[in-house]
């Protein structure tokens, strides 16, 4: 199935949309936790944060996508992502191993190296 870049876009814009929406309804919850508006409000205030975190995201949203330089940037970065070449799923575990390997010795000589100057500037300072 082929889908052209502008619904491409849309779907991103979507998915922006949830994403803003949660986190404002996450903010809004916390605010609620430490104001206490949650226990008075109970419902009300759940309801509430839930439409209000709804409006800020699809404003939000709006925002992005009512800009026309934004929006003509945002379907050349769509039509650039389709030129790219993604490794293939063997490839992807062969890699991510040895990063997991190159990580896992790096970790190893840097704890070495604090153990050894903690040791030193000890010594120093004893």
């Amino acid at each position: 199935m082929q889908k052209d870049d502008s619904t491409w876009l849309q779907i991103a814009l979507s998915v922006w949309t949830l994403l803003t929406a949660f986190v404002f309804w996450k903010l809004f919850v916390v605010i609620g936790l430490k104001a206490g508006w949650i226990e008075r409000f109970e419902v009300g205030f759940r309801i509430g944060s839930i439409a209000v975190a709804m409006v800020c995201g699809v404003a939000a949203t709006l925002v992005l996508a009512r800009n026309t330089e934004r929006h003509d940037y945002l379907l050349a970065s769509v039509g650039e992502l389709r030129k790219v070449h993604w490794p293939d799923w063997e490839n992807t575990k062969k890699l991510t191993i040895i990063v997991c390997v190159v990580v896992g010795i790096m970790s190893a000589i840097l704890t070495v190296f604090d153990m050894a100057w903690a040791k030193i500037l000890k010594a120093i300072l004893a």
